[in-house]
């Protein structure tokens, strides 16, 4: 394993791109890393962010902490791929725009340098920052279409050690909510499995919220990250996370619409998440913009805390429009 150029580098901020591919128009396909070293040694963290080209919440915060961050109380280093899919930002859509093969970076780890262009995506940040870090973040938020959420994954197929370390950083982040999920084919799978390296998946926020809900979750993102970097001894003030709801797959419930049509969501407020919605209870309807009649009402499977809602607008039938977490199959952790 060949040690990247970014790991002589002495206190301070640097930033570089990472040669990937040329593309038809003849320009270089690059990836953009930036280095933040502190003063003291101390573990590496890895931050992978727009994995999916419409999530971009999570790099316009990562810029403003690492703009804020006094490198001379950091132990450590935070080696950071702003964005991770320039193709997919490029079109302002979830997947790469290619011809063949698998298109979502976010199940193709750990890639292949002679795979189609995802999967060569993948392999250079496998090559030049996973395979050198000692803990990792795969931050992620909503896209286009207004989705509300505050959770942090971790991988359900981890080692029982690894999951454990994994929970614990997932809850040093500080949402309300804790998900062990499935995450085969991410880069904290590989993570975890070929590394026994800690990760976690925040999903919170999302795009074109508003500037009330943008800066609430930009303010969570920055103090999450700050949370688990205390938790890894790179910054002093380590705390106690807050009382937090964890559940598993089967705890988890998607309330997805049969037709498509205009979503009213009657749950369109950041405060939203975390409520207790009854079994039955009408969660928001769906209406044909050209007849004007409601095609369906969506209600709730069961006793649950609201952990995603979308803002009512325009929704494709199958899109996930809600989801609970079971009451009687999620545990508190405090």
């Amino acid at each position: 394993m060949t040690a990247p150029l970014w790991q002589d580098q002495k206190e301070g901020r640097w930033f570089t791109r990472i040669p990937v591919t040329t593309m038809l128009n003849g320009a270089m396909l690059t990836l953009p890393l930036h280095v933040v070293t502190g003063k003291q040694a101390g573990p590496t963290l890895g931050i992978v962010t727009n994995v999916h080209g419409d999530e971009f919440l999570p790099t316009t915060a990562i810029r403003t902490m690492i703009r804020q961050l006094d490198t001379a109380k950091l132990k450590g280093r935070l080696a950071i791929i702003s964005v991770a899919n320039p193709l997919a930002t490029a079109g302002f859509g979830r997947l790469t725009p290619e011809q063949h093969g698998r298109t979502d970076l976010h199940e193709v780890f750990p890639g292949n340098a002679r795979g189609n262009t995802t999967q060569m995506i993948a392999a250079a940040i496998t090559a030049n920052v996973l395979d050198h870090v000692d803990a990792y973040v795969d931050f992620h938020s909503g896209g286009s279409g207004g989705r509300l959420q505050a959770r942090v994954d971790y991988n359900s197929k981890a080692s029982d050690d690894v999951k454990a370390k994994s929970l614990a950083l997932a809850r040093a982040f500080g949402m309300p909510f804790t998900h062990e999920n499935d995450l085969t084919g991410t880069a904290t799978h590989y993570m975890n499995l070929k590394r026994n390296i800690p990760g976690a998946n925040p999903e919170m926020g999302g795009s074109y919220l508003g500037p009330e809900n943008t800066a609430l979750y930009t303010q969570q993102a920055i103090a999450g990250l700050h949370g688990m970097m205390a938790h890894l001894g790179m910054l002093d003030g380590k705390t106690k996370p807050p009382r937090q709801l964890d559940f598993n797959q089967q705890a988890r419930h998607e309330i997805r619409p049969r037709n498509s049509g205009y979503l009213v969501s009657n749950y369109e407020c950041a405060d939203d998440l975390g409520l207790l919605i009854k079994k039955g209870s009408k969660l928001g309807e769906v209406i044909d913009l050209y007849s004007y009649e409601v095609l369906e009402e969506m209600t709730a499977p069961v006793d649950g805390y609201l952990f995603f809602s979308r803002y009512s607008g325009v929704v494709g039938a199958g899109t996930q429009a809600f989801a609970l977490a079971e009451e009687a199959a999620s545990r508190w952790l405090d």
